[in-house]
């Protein structure tokens, strides 16, 4: 969810509405929208992901006026041909490879505006935009600047240029170690040797996606015509971001005028005001919903969330257009969402299934609750840990050698970046947050792991436990590998663990059935032990469960 708060007066203003408070949070709440908090000056709104052309001001009162039947339909922009170009440098393929533009002109550039511009500009940012990875966007004075323009990649010591909120020339290595945006923003751009900006014709640097805009052509209330550009690593995505900040400007009285893109031999113009179209049966509508909406129910729900619908020539289909700022709109069930929600989930009545069934738990299920109830019998306790984990915790500081596993492309954090290949690491963890407690400890957890086998990821179910205290050892794991195998029929043997860097040497073993190993059992190695900062030994066993 993205929290927005928003001027109630200008919302009501822009939205030609004359709503109560009372009025106003139920509308909003009724849009899928919860109302945070209303008082007398703001209003603040949780707004879904799926929504992002509600994350301004603008969006939400578009939004609002046309739920509230007071501008209902869909609602058409339009955009004439700026003469402006910008061409796209090949250097930049690597780096951040797509680029679209705009220019707003005539803005009356108030105090509400600027503030609402660069809300909407951090909203996007942060939900669309991934923290500025995927999508960043800047608003430069188009009148100091001098078409047309230029996107490439440069050096870290070319293109110097003053940036935001500073006073010093750097380039733009300089700006990635020292301007604040650049610190935060600089990992975006890690592992490059050039770095991306925006010229015009002169060579006045317009900006440095996704880092920071330059200071001489920043945006104030005195501004009159805005140069838009977005950049990034999705092209749909900018395509999308530009389309929402173009619409909201146009509400706000902004003339729109195309830039036309230049990218090799590829060229074209944006933004793209052209209406989402969809040809949806008005029989699965209500299949879905449970509903017996005739088509012009469904039209007048429809016009309500801001589509034009036509009543098709095919007997129970309906055209509808979206306006270009609705991206959430992907398929048919998304306008199938949009009936619902103006005549309201609450109004719907609740049925019976037109069938009987009788439910029971997978066989998977059912063998998980008796090694459950037999490792609760043995006196363990049962955790479930994260199946993410990070490489040190599961393969240096078992001093386990490191081999192929699942690891996950653009992690947030280091402690997060892979799919766990065995459970005992996870125990391991939760014994050193617990080794204040009462000992000894008895865990268990049955949970899933992944490796990869022959290039190929494999997802197995496990049963890990461990023992923590002064008298853990060799023999007690033993006895509670034989009694959990007893409990469960399984017949298997015991061989010796040849080389395996987390257990004591002569004191783990290999459980063998049928000959195949399955799984593992012994005593921690005191520097794996101390790795996980845990004082007291340990010993513990893992088996494969889908054998």
């Amino acid at each position: 969810m993205a929290l927005i708060t928003v001027a109630k007066k200008e919302l009501l203003g822009l939205a030609w509405a004359e709503l109560t408070d009372d009025e106003l949070s139920q509308k909003i709440t009724d849009l899928g929208m919860p109302v945070e908090k209303i008082t007398d000056s703001e209003i603040s709104v949780d707004v879904t992901p799926n929504r992002p052309d509600m994350f301004s001001v603008e969006g939400l009162a578009r939004a609002l006026s046309s739920f509230a039947g007071v501008k209902a339909g869909l609602r058409t922009y339009s955009a004439k041909d700026s003469g402006i170009t910008l061409t796209a440098d090949k250097s930049v393929r690597k780096v951040r490879p797509f680029i679209v533009a705009a220019v707003a002109k005539n803005v009356k550039l108030d105090e509400p505006l600027l503030k609402s511009l660069v809300a909407l500009q951090e909203k996007l940012h942060d939900t669309v935009g991934r923290k500025r990875r995927k999508v960043s966007m800047g608003f430069t004075d188009l009148d100091k600047l001098k078409p047309p323009f230029f996107y490439k990649a440069v050096k870290t010591t070319e293109g110097a240029f003053i940036p935001l909120d500073s006073t010093e020339l750097m380039p733009p290595g300089e700006i990635l170690s020292t301007h604040p945006k650049g610190k935060e923003y600089g990992y975006i751009l890690e592992g490059h040797k050039r770095f991306p900006l925006i010229t015009d014709s002169e060579g006045t640097v317009v900006a440095m996606p996704p880092i920071i805009t330059a200071e001489s052509v920043k945006i104030t209330p005195s501004t009159k015509n805005i140069f838009i550009d977005i950049t990034g690593t999705s092209e749909q995505s900018i395509h999308d971001c530009l389309k929402i900040v173009c619409c909201a400007l146009a509400d706000r009285g902004a003339e729109i005028r195309t830039v036309t893109i230049s990218r090799g031999a590829t060229k074209l113009q944006t933004p793209d005001f052209s209406p989402i179209e969809n040809s949806v049966s008005l029989g699965r509508i209500n299949k879905l919903l449970g509903s017996d909406f005739d088509p012009e129910e469904a039209k007048e729900y429809l016009e309500r969330m801001g589509h034009g619908v036509e009543l098709g020539e095919r007997k129970g289909r309906l055209s509808v257009k979206s306006p270009p700022y609705r991206i959430d709109i992907l398929h048919e069930v998304d306008i199938t969402e949009d009936v619902a929600i103006p005549y309201g989930y609450n109004n719907f009545a609740p049925t019976l299934p037109q069938f009987v069934s009788v439910g029971k738990a997978s066989p998977d299920e059912m063998r998980g609750a008796v090694i459950s109830e037999i490792m609760l019998g043995l006196g363990f306790n049962e955790i479930l840990a994260p199946y993410i984990t990070s490489k040190e915790t599961n393969f240096i500081k078992p001093l386990l050698g490191e081999h192929p596993a699942i690891h996950i492309k653009n992690p947030l954090t280091v402690e997060l970046t892979m799919f766990r290949t065995w459970c005992i690491p996870s125990l391991l963890e939760i014994l050193a947050r617990n080794k204040d407690e009462k000992m000894p400890q008895k865990l268990f957890e049955l949970g899933h792991a992944a490796g990869l086998e022959n290039g190929k990821p494999v997802e197995k179910r496990k049963l890990a436990a461990a023992v923590c205290g002064p008298k853990a050892c060799f023999s007690e794991i033993r006895s509670f590998v034989e009694a959990l195998l007893l409990e469960l029929g399984m017949k298997c043997e015991f061989g010796p663990l040849e080389k395996h860097p987390t257990f004591i040497p002569g004191r783990a073993a290999e459980i063998l059935l049928g000959g195949k190993p399955i799984g593992v059992f012994g005593e921690i190695h005191p520097q794996v032990l101390n790795n996980f900062g845990i004082e007291q030994p340990v010993a513990a066993f893992e088996i494969e469960l889908d054998e």
